[in-house]
């Protein structure tokens, strides 16, 4: 038998040509042929052996099916059931509808930041921000936004810092230092003390807050707290001399010859000194003067300088039987000139008697404000007795007593003439006085209030109470004022502010013995307050 590839191909065989196979029904198992026709029936006869008999179609949401049911043969056909028409230039949408892509349409793209909505129908994007880039390769965008390299995660409040959340839209408040307000001898630039402040601070003001004049002393120029100029006080009841006494006391001490003054030397105009004993007369014009019209009826024995005989220092006149008296006696002194005539030139005596008439001296009592001493011819007494024609001078010396001065010196206190005939004796003469006695004064000691601020960190604060230029005087005729007690101030706390330390507010607590300026202290320490 020839082998099948060697027979010639037949391109369009029909039912009706016949194939060679074995019949495997014979036990011989025979080679029989076959037609087309009968191979076709038989495939076609057996086909209904399977489970699927029929296939139908039906349509979905997007797809439409045609071509069933089919149950021997047919053809299955599916569509897109959208409206509208499909393009290059449309596209389908969630709603099967074939739409236009176009930036004017409304694609209904929803826009969100952190969960909340911005739109719902965005119609274009556009990046921006440093490091955020677009590009476009065709139709085809890429954006690329770079990983942070130190991304803030959270807030986490400072000193002087709150944040109101961590995270999210966070709030920042300063609760620290929002301004600066100039303290004492601080300036600011700018002055508002808001943004880059400078801080100028005054070259080194000291610890020196205020110059107050103590007793004897006097602010001469300047003022307590700026620029003072201290100087000896000269007038009223805080000069160096009132206030000088012994501890303030009354009297004061009683000099002695051994004694230091202090006095200006004219040919030098330096101040000098020298002690009482050492003060020539010369110097003292009116007291020489005094003593020199207190010696003028005196008779001196400055030129006798003989040894032979004693020096004479007294005369005595009387009459040759007094004289003999005398030597009978034994009283008679070799420093003394007798001149004698004979008892039968003497003179008949005659006595003057001298009252002192005091009711016009006022504001006093003889005796208790002053006291009077008369002297005849240098001599205490009362009356004068003498010889006819003989001349007298009677002067009375009023001297006040301890605290009492004479406001109205003493006037008709000398009288002169001469004693009268004796036939008239005794004569009387009146002297007549006149004068004020008065009390010495005494300047009222007047304590002024001066307010010293030492506070750092804000301005001074107002006070209640006493502030300064408050005064307390002594009691009239005092010699001295206790300021103890007498001044109570306090310190208000200025708005905005509070005290870190203090106040300490420290009042006056001494004496005084004239009128000056007395010191409270005010110390603390401030804090601004947010």
């Amino acid at each position: 038998m020839a082998i099948i590839y060697s027979y010639p191909v037949e391109a369009t065989p029909t039912t009706s040509d016949l194939l060679l196979g074995t019949s495997v029904a014979d036990d011989n198992k025979p080679t029989k042929s076959f037609t087309i026709a009968s191979l076709a029936a038989l495939v076609s006869a057996n086909a209904g052996t399977g489970t699927v008999t029929n296939v139908a179609t039906a349509n979905s949401t997007f797809i439409n099916m045609t071509g069933g049911a089919i149950s021997t043969s047919g053809t299955l056909q599916a569509s897109l059931s959208a409206s509208g028409t499909p393009s290059s230039s449309t596209f389908l949408r969630g709603d099967n509808t074939w739409s236009p892509a176009t930036s004017t349409g409304s694609p209904n793209i929803a826009v969100l930041e952190e969960g909340s909505s911005i739109t719902t129908a965005v119609e274009s994007l556009n990046f921006t921000g440093g490091g955020v880039t677009a590009s476009a390769s065709g139709n085809d965008v890429t954006v690329n936004i770079p990983a942070p390299t130190s991304a803030v995660s959270s807030l986490i409040a400072g000193t002087g810092i709150s944040v109101d959340q961590a995270t999210g839209d966070v709030t920042v408040t300063n609760t620290g230092v929002t301004s600066l307000v100039a303290g004492t001898n601080i300036t600011l630039n700018p002055t508002s003390g808001v943004g880059n402040v400078t801080i100028n601070a005054t070259n080194n003001p000291g610890t020196v807050q205020s110059v107050i004049p103590g007793s004897g002393l006097q602010l001469d120029s300047g003022t307590l707290i700026s620029n003072p100029s201290i100087g000896i006080e000269y007038d009223g009841s805080n000069n160096y001399i009132l206030v000088g006494k012994t501890s303030g006391a009354t009297p004061a001490t009683v000099p002695t010859s051994d004694d230091f003054i202090a006095f200006n030397q004219l040919s030098s105009s330096d101040i000098k000194s020298t002690t009482l004993a050492t003060v020539p007369a010369s110097a003292l014009t009116l007291v020489e003067q005094y003593i020199d019209e207190g010696d003028a009826n005196t008779i001196k024995n400055t030129t006798d300088d003989k040894t032979t005989t004693p020096k004479v220092t007294k005369i005595v006149t009387l009459t040759d039987v007094e004289y003999a008296a005398e030597v009978s006696a034994g009283t008679t002194d070799a420093n003394t000139l007798y001149i004698a005539i004979t008892d039968a030139q003497k003179c008949i005596e005659t006595t003057t008697n001298f009252t002192i008439d005091s009711a016009g001296i006022t504001g006093g009592t003889a005796g208790v404000d002053y006291t009077l001493e008369t002297k005849v011819n240098g001599v205490v007494a009362a009356s004068f007795v003498s010889c006819e024609g003989e001349s007298y001078e009677v002067i009375t010396t009023a001297t006040p007593a301890a605290g009492k001065y004479f406001s109205t010196p003493v006037t008709g206190n000398t009288t002169s003439g001469t004693s009268g005939a004796p036939g008239g004796s005794p004569y009387a003469v009146t002297q007549t006085l006149a004068g004020v006695i008065a009390a010495n004064p005494t300047p009222t000691i007047t304590a002024t209030l001066q307010i010293v601020y030492n506070v750092q960190g804000g301005p001074n604060p107002t006070v209640t109470g006493n502030d300064t230029g408050a005064t307390v005087s002594a009691a009239p005729g005092s010699t001295q004022l206790d300021v103890t007690g007498q001044f109570t101030t306090t310190a208000n706390l200025p708005s905005g502010y509070a005290w870190t330390s203090g106040p300490t507010v420290t009042p006056p607590a001494y004496i005084i013995y004239g009128s000056q300026t007395v010191v409270t202290t005010i110390v603390g320490t401030l804090e601004l307050q947010p």
